[in-house]
């Protein structure tokens, strides 16, 4: 097995992915909801799929 720092970039996105999904399933799994952003904001997801954003990028712009 190599070690973190010999894998390639490949590699260890592939394995960061894999362990962000797993994160994703049993905090899901658990009931509670999954933290994510996107060019919009920043939002939770929800074990049923349902996307909620509690931060609006564009509306800390307007506050400034």
């Amino acid at each position: 097995m190599k070690k973190l720092w010999e894998l390639t970039k490949e590699e260890s996105e592939a394995l960061f992915a894999d362990a962000a999904r797993q994160a994703i399933e049993e905090t899901h799994a658990a009931g509670r909801p999954s933290t994510h952003g996107d060019e919009s904001g920043i939002y939770y997801v929800y074990q049923d799929g349902r996307k909620e954003y509690s931060t609006l990028y564009e509306d800390e712009q307007n506050e400034k």
